[in-house]
């Protein structure tokens, strides 16, 4: 009787660590909401305005000369991206989950979506 005590106890204590120990987190847009991009707007993507954005928050720290961690990647400046997002690197590139930009996971479905409208768009100044 005292082993199956021991042993019942034992199972208790397991299944209370077992459920308070964290459970895996997911910390990108992608991961929480999946690829739902239901209110995405994507229409009249401007490199100026919507693309900028999406750059700055999620590429620039790398693809900026001079920042500090700079990857020897240029894309500050629009002729810089348009020359990627023109030979079809771009999208590639941030739609490529085995190697993801940037390093930390795929950015989130809508702001890849948002580059890629305007990659159809022709890429313009604007």
């Amino acid at each position: 009787m005292r082993i199956s005590l021991i042993s019942a106890a034992s199972l208790l204590l397991l299944a209370v660590i077992a459920f308070l120990s964290p459970a895996c987190t997911y910390d990108n847009e992608e991961d929480l909401y999946g690829n739902d991009l239901t209110g995405c707007d994507t229409v009249g993507m401007r490199f100026s305005v919507e693309v900028k954005a999406v750059f700055d928050a999620n590429c620039a720290r790398c693809h900026v000369p001079g920042s500090p961690q700079y990857s020897g990647i240029a894309m500050g400046t629009h002729a810089q991206m348009e020359n990627f997002a023109k030979n079809g690197k771009l999208v590639g590139r941030i739609n490529n989950a085995s190697s993801p930009m940037p390093p930390s996971g795929l950015m989130a479905a809508c702001d890849r979506a948002r580059i890629e409208a305007w990659v159809r768009a022709g890429a313009p100044n604007n």
